[in-house]
């Protein structure tokens, strides 16, 4: 069977799994600095909004590496309903962490951003990485 055309190399599942890494330890490091500079609340908040966004992120990357993996059957329908209802439970876990797990909501939505974080982070770096080879190279 021929590969999707968008299927991904080894080079995006890669930095997939670099920025997911990257978004643990900025979340580590939020939560240590938050632990002792924010009200409970928040601090709280901020920890549930960053494990719901980081688990929320590696089920859309296995989403993402099953349907674009090439020579894999063609994706069902319900392989699209679980990925609706990912996101269906994501919207519940965090009213849950607000209502009755009693989370800032400002700390929910820090926690949530984590993922931006990283990827940003992560794509900043790659950034000057390119620019220092292009500069050592006299481009």
């Amino acid at each position: 069977m021929e590969p999707h055309r968008l299927s991904p190399g080894r080079e995006p599942q890669r930095a997939l799994k670099r920025i997911e890494r990257l978004g643990w330890v900025i979340l580590a490091v939020l939560t240590l600095a938050s632990a002792g500079l924010l009200p409970a609340g928040q601090a709280w908040g901020l920890v549930l909004g960053g494990l719901l966004a980081l688990g929320n992120f590696r089920c859309m990357d296995l989403y993402f590496a099953r349907i674009l993996q090439g020579g894999a059957a063609r994706p069902r329908w319900w392989h699209h309903a679980l990925y609706g209802a990912r996101f269906i439970g994501l919207l519940a876990a965090v009213a849950a962490a607000v209502v009755w797990l009693k989370a800032s909501v400002i700390g929910v939505a820090a926690g949530l951003s984590v993922p931006l974080m990283a990827i940003s982070l992560y794509g900043a770096a790659a950034a000057l990485r390119r620019s220092g080879k292009a500069a050592s190279a006299g481009i």
